[in-house]
């Protein structure tokens, strides 16, 4: 998985491309508390993103979940239909009260 990042007045956004897979969740969601941690907002785009599976968004929740915790703004935009269709079926945006679109 490739990522870019920018940083802008308090605010990051993640651009993530590739799969979000076992391999690396981790690393994505090692990504996500760096830049969640150091800014009061942050935007992940996965526009380019072509899988998920559950190990990779099990990374993806519990990171979100923890940055909520600390008063953080985690948005997920330019989800494909197909990988929303399954954060949808795992209660994903519902369970943390996030914007998934």
């Amino acid at each position: 998985m490739d990522f870019q990042a920018t940083e802008t007045n308090g605010q990051a956004t993640l651009y993530f491309a590739g799969e979000l897979d076992m391999a690396v969740g981790d690393k994505v969601g090692n990504l996500l508390r760096e830049y969640g941690e150091r800014n009061g907002s942050v935007t992940v785009d996965f526009r380019d993103v072509t899988f998920v599976d559950s190990s990779g968004i099990g990374n993806l929740f519990f990171t979100t979940k923890d940055l909520l915790a600390l008063g953080k703004r985690v948005e997920i935009i330019n989800v494909r239909e197909e990988i929303m269709d399954i954060l949808h079926v795992l209660g994903f945006a519902e369970a943390l009260g996030i914007t998934v679109n």
